[in-house]
């Protein structure tokens, strides 16, 4: 360890000590980072427990509620890019660690929808509810009908097409319920975050020239300044 040279007025004598280094402050970029970190990954546990854990969730004559999925397009919409497509992989691959099938098949879904959600929030959608709605309505959608033909036709499980209207159509609609609900709370959270912690003018300006034609929609909806990537 590095030693430091003081000297004492009053003794007249030089004095060592260590270097003690004093911690930085956190900027409001790292407390943007770690709060919607810790939220996003928070979310996406709950929801994995309420989804995964036997009734711990209510089922609606015999349809079930994956609230992942809306929750991972919600998600994409608001980050986009490489921090989307990590914690949609994360939710995924704790679907398929809970899954009777340990097969990949929900990692690898939800890291392609959310990088297609993403690609779709920067350059043609904006980003609303009814965005959301129509981006989880085709991903719920894809997902049971995958679903349903990787694990139900090929395997030739009897009275395959009873099955996809009675139980993967009904729970695509009970998981699509809760799209506005993620949506909003997310929405909230993040102005929420981007109002507590605004990030510094060089940081605004990099976002405007990376991604102008997302920042000129961003503030056609709300009024405001909103990155990209949210600062993650």
């Amino acid at each position: 360890m590095k030693e430091r040279i003081t000297f004492d007025s009053r003794t007249r004598q030089s004095q060592t000590g260590p270097v003690k280094r004093q911690r930085r402050p956190l900027s409001n970029e790292q407390k943007h980072k770690l709060w919607t970190n810790v939220v996003f990954v928070g979310l996406i546990l709950l929801c994995h427990l309420l989804q995964n854990t036997p009734h711990m969730f209510p089922t609606i004559m015999g349809a079930h509620c994956f609230l992942l999925l809306p929750l991972t397009v919600c998600i994409a919409m608001f980050l986009h890019n490489l921090p989307a497509t990590m914690l949609c992989l994360f939710a995924g691959v704790l679907w398929d660690v809970s899954a009777a099938h340990l097969d990949g098949f929900n990692a690898i879904f939800f890291l392609l929808s959310s990088t297609g959600v993403g690609l779709l929030m920067n350059y043609l959608m904006r980003n609303n509810l009814w965005s959301a709605n129509i981006l989880s309505a085709l991903v719920i959608l894809l997902y049971v009908t995958l679903h349903w033909l990787c694990f139900v036709v090929l395997r030739g499980v009897d009275q395959g097409a009873f099955t996809y209207i009675s139980y993967y159509l009904p729970s695509a609609l009970y998981s699509f319920a809760f799209t506005p609900v993620f949506y909003v709370i997310l929405r909230r959270f993040m102005r929420y975050i981007r109002e507590r912690y605004p990030k510094s003018s060089m940081a605004r300006g990099f976002a405007e020239l990376r991604y102008p034609v997302l920042i000129r929609k961003e503030r056609e909806n709300d009024g405001h300044f909103q990155d990209p990537q949210c600062h993650l």
